[in-house]
């Protein structure tokens, strides 16, 4: 593993770090152009997205603290980020809610803006999970697979590279979203068409990744949220689907076209 890049006697270049912002810039680069394509406000959505890369580290850092060291819930070591310690549902339910409220705010159509989130988040979930593997954390099970990688902090044996397939699942779903662009009726199927399919990879993953407590009934916290997600976005879709407004094609009235008689 390459935890560290390379470093200069001022500071260290971390490959974990690097790596998150490059998926975040690259998401972001997606995000703005599918919102340009729909005639979407991008300066407004780029402000929501720097806003937003805070929110979601802080809820994120919340999100561990609760789930693995509820003892550090205080200001000093809540932000002791050196320490490590981020949970990805937890960047995406604080951004999810702080989208919805600013979004709401500016008047800006909230499914509209969220299927280009939609379409740019698998691309940056694909190379920041890249750093969590060239980190060695994140790992998973002893595995005698001929694809098991050794982890430092994993002690010794093959362990299966459970940031891989998570980046794997999700460039499979980024390129599967892209081919279902033709077939979508309402906005915001994109986006919870992502989120199932994500919750979905992420729950059978969970399975064979490390170090993640059991939280109920023999699942862990991740997998719990993977279930609502799932039911969240399938009662979405549903109510989607009955609101007109939210139709990709507006359905046009019938106009009967009557012969001319001169």
């Amino acid at each position: 593993m390459y935890p560290i890049l390379f470093s200069t006697p001022w500071f260290n270049v971390y490959s974990y770090g690097l790596l998150i912002a490059l998926g975040y810039a690259l998401g972001t680069i997606l995000i703005l152009r599918e919102a340009r394509r729909e005639g979407l406000n991008s300066e407004a959505i780029f402000d929501m997205l720097l806003l937003q890369l805070v929110v979601g580290i802080c809820g994120s850092r919340l999100l561990f603290v609760l789930e693995y060291t509820p003892e550090k819930l205080n200001f000093k070591d809540f932000f002791a980020f050196e320490q490590g310690g981020l949970t990805f549902y937890g960047a995406v339910i604080s951004s999810f809610i702080f989208d919805l409220l600013y979004l709401k705010f500016r008047k800006i159509p909230f499914w509209k803006v969220m299927d280009c989130i939609g379409f740019g988040l698998p691309a940056g979930i694909a190379v920041a999970r890249l750093g969590c593997l060239m980190n060695g954390c994140c790992y998973g099970t002893s595995s005698d697979s001929p694809w098991a990688m050794t982890f430092t902090d994993a002690g010794p044996g093959g362990h299966h590279p459970t940031q891989l397939y998570e980046s794997l699942g999700a460039v499979f779903i980024f390129l599967l979203l892209r081919y279902l662009r033709a077939w979508r009726r309402n906005y915001g199927e994109i986006f919870l068409a992502g989120t199932a399919l994500y919750g979905i990879i992420r729950f059978f993953i969970e399975f064979v990744r490390a170090e993640n407590p059991v939280v109920i009934a023999g699942l862990t916290m991740a997998q719990i949220i993977g279930i609502l997600a799932l039911a969240a976005s399938a009662v979405a879709w549903k109510k989607i689907a009955a609101t007109k407004d939210m139709r990709v094609m507006p359905n046009l009235d019938t106009v009967e076209i009557r012969p001319r008689h001169d």
